[in-house]
């Protein structure tokens, strides 16, 4: 969350940070995001090596209907659906490249829970295996384990004791 002032450090609407998958900068304006990058922003003015890496994660309800969205398609090729949306029970996948950049659903919160913690812990299958019934969220949730997110980053602060 440094700028290019190594004095100057940005949190919020108004940070870019590397995207979580592949590298690029991305800004994403949403209050849980501006939270993050803002604890993250702290732990580095102190001193500590941060860097921001989280999935992001939106929600909205309107007329008694849910809906998030996980990850973060700029572009994708495809949106590949699992479910069926007129039933308000569904899964759709933002494919580029044969991989999943996010997902969105309405009516299945345990499924998506899945989805957004295989993205954090690296272990989200390739989209030819979800197109094709291979994986499943299901299938999906055994591969996650019970610890949560796992940090991958090598000097990252979770792996220092940083931060819990």
């Amino acid at each position: 969350m440094q700028t290019s002032d190594k004095n100057i450090f940005a949190a919020g609407d108004i940070a870019s940070y590397p995207s979580w998958l592949d590298g690029k900068p991305q800004r994403i304006e949403h209050w849980v995001v501006a939270q993050d990058t803002g604890s993250h922003a702290a732990y580095n003015m102190l001193g500590k090596f941060c860097p921001y890496g989280a999935v992001p994660y939106f929600w909205t309800n309107h007329y008694s209907k849910g809906m998030s969205y996980v990850g973060n398609a700029r572009e994708y090729d495809e949106v590949f659906i699992d479910g069926v949306a007129r039933d308000n029970k569904f899964i759709a996948y933002y494919i580029k490249d044969n991989k999943v950049l996010a997902c969105a659903h309405q009516g299945r919160g345990g499924d998506m829970f899945n989805v957004f913690e295989a993205m954090h812990q690296n272990v989200m299958p390739s989209a030819d295996k979800i197109k094709s019934g291979v994986e499943t969220p299901a299938t999906i949730g055994q591969k996650i384990g019970s610890g949560g997110a796992v940090c991958r980053k090598e000097n990252c602060c979770h792996k220092k004791g940083l931060i819990a």
